[in-house]
């Protein structure tokens, strides 16, 4: 089965103009299961300590906010796709374009709890 065809799809990404990498850092996900909280605080780690110094700060409050919007995904028992959140930016970024994005293109829930341990 193809990546496009797989039932729970999406990413999260570090995106602007400071980041030489074509289209930022991401994280994404084709796959069969839902993807858990634990797992989207995970892949926004991962794209975390992929920043240096300077693109980490720039998205400091952009972080916290996505991380909130799994937290509070978790809380819910999941979101939709439909649930789908604006860019998270900081308020006070020196980069224009700088901001952390959570896309879900697929799956009817997405950040659910983990079975044993949320």
């Amino acid at each position: 089965m193809s990546s496009s065809s797989e039932p729970y799809r999406g990413r999260v990404q570090a995106q602007g103009d400071d980041i030489q990498q074509e289209g930022g850092y991401s994280c994404s996900w084709a796959r069969k299961n839902p993807v858990t909280a634990k797992e989207g605080l995970s892949f926004l780690a991962n794209i975390k300590g992929q920043c240096d110094e300077f693109q980490r700060e720039e998205r400091k409050q952009a972080f916290r906010k996505a991380e909130r919007f799994v937290t509070n995904a978790r809380e819910q028992d999941g979101v939709t796709p439909e649930a789908q959140p604006h860019p998270f930016q900081d308020s006070k970024r020196k980069t224009k374009n700088a901001r952390v994005d959570i896309e879900i293109r697929s799956g009817r829930l997405t950040f659910i709890p983990s079975p044993q341990t949320e």
